[in-house]
């Protein structure tokens, strides 16, 4: 959401990003001004103890009658129990500061129920592939008490207009969806080019990455990096581990072919870089898409699991299932996947050309602008608020 919020400021716009107070840390280090609501509510601590056993299911019809759907829903109320716990604080400053549209990601429940309120438009920003639509059906039913305590005459958790960053061939198309493309930036944090990066490798580099959730949720049955680094030992690649500080201690008796194990930037990493294996979480996927890199998906939560299939749909890569995955297998898919890099690159490059094609944050931000002056786009059915 970061470029988004800066492209509305460098354009002269007012931006405040309510989150629990944890939180606001992680927004002024993106340069952005942080409004800290309501007490702080641990929902990963929440919901590791009921995840802790957790693993994927490959068959549709098995998971539709799981325990990892009545987890899903769980968690989807704790959520809610998040917005419950910003509503009051940030409906109150939000009808005093009187914000002409209000930004959400699809987990922040509360960002269009506080629109609606309003009387103003919301937009739904996505993280990565729309994995989160179907989530609308039960709004009501988790938010619908919410709604109306707040003033709002509907939850709309799909907001009046959505901001889909997914080039076409990786875009998820949901019919009751009204979507807009923006080109996706990365953004990884505050971020150094470290010495070590600043020489082109001697041969094909290929990064290991894997996200903070699974991790911190304890799915240490799905944190594979350890066994894709070992599997990669006798290619002829160099390979990169970026991964946080936590996971170092997981990396023992390390092969001779991997040159870094610690936190990189992917941003400043990927362009020099031939592949990309990872967990399929939203930023890892997004950012090797938008630098036009293959990867290689082993995913473990729903959401990675969506994005890995669109990777793969795209030719632009290739996922792995990663429940009762031999080390052989592994290594063979690796080899498989080093070997028919070529055409990977070439399908990764159409991919991002189609990315680059895609109208940047600045340019979003000025369409924006012209909608609400004239009444149409998300204003088409509301009273226009800039001006």
């Amino acid at each position: 959401m970061a470029p988004l919020g800066w492209a509305l400021r460098a354009a002269g716009h007012d931006v405040m990003v309510a989150s629990q107070p944890s939180f606001a840390p992680t927004i002024t280090g993106a340069g952005l001004p942080a409004l800290p609501v309501g007490p702080d509510l641990d929902i990963v601590d929440q919901l590791s103890g009921m995840y802790r056993d957790w693993r994927p299911e490959n068959d549709r019809a098995t998971v539709e009658n799981s325990r990892s759907r009545q987890n899903g829903m769980v968690s989807l109320y704790r959520i809610a129990e998040s917005a419950e716990a910003m509503a009051e604080e940030t409906t109150e400053f939000a009808r005093q500061w009187r914000p002409d549209f209000v930004v959400f990601e699809p987990m922040a429940f509360l960002g269009p129920i506080v629109a609606d309120a309003l009387g103003v438009p919301s937009m739904r920003l996505l993280w990565a592939t729309d994995s989160a639509a179907k989530i609308a059906r039960i709004e009501d039913e988790m938010l619908g008490g919410l709604a109306q305590r707040v003033g709002a005459d509907r939850v709309n958790l799909l907001g009046d207009l959505t901001l889909d960053p997914c080039p076409p061939r990786l875009r998820r198309v949901h019919p009751k969806v009204n979507s807009t493309p923006m080109r996706y930036i990365s953004y990884n944090g505050p971020a150094e080019l470290p010495l070590w990066l600043r020489t082109p490798p001697s041969r094909p580099r290929i990064v290991v990455s894997w996200g903070g959730s699974l991790y911190k949720f304890g799915w240490n049955a799905g944190i594979l990096a350890p066994r894709v680094v070992r599997a990669l030992a006798d290619q002829d690649v160099e390979v990169v581990v970026a991964v946080h500080e936590e996971y170092r201690e997981m990396f023992t008796d390390l092969p001779a072919n991997v040159v870094h194990v610690g936190p990189v930037a992917l941003h400043l990493l990927l362009p020099s870089c031939a592949a990309i294996v990872h967990q399929g979480g939203a930023g890892t996927t997004m950012t090797a898409m938008s630098c036009g890199t293959p990867q290689f998906v082993v995913p473990w939560w729903p959401d990675a699991i969506v994005n890995a299939r669109q990777v793969e749909a795209t030719g632009s890569g290739r996922h792995l299932w990663p429940v009762d995955l031999e080390d052989a297998t592994l290594k063979e898919s690796l080899g498989q996947f080093v070997a028919d890099l070529p055409g990977y690159q070439k399908a990764a490059t159409r991919l991002q050309d189609e990315h680059l094609a895609l109208p940047t944050p600045a340019e979003v931000v000025a369409g924006i602008e012209r909608d609400s002056a004239v009444g149409t786009g998300m204003w088409a059915v509301r009273k226009p608020a800039f001006g």
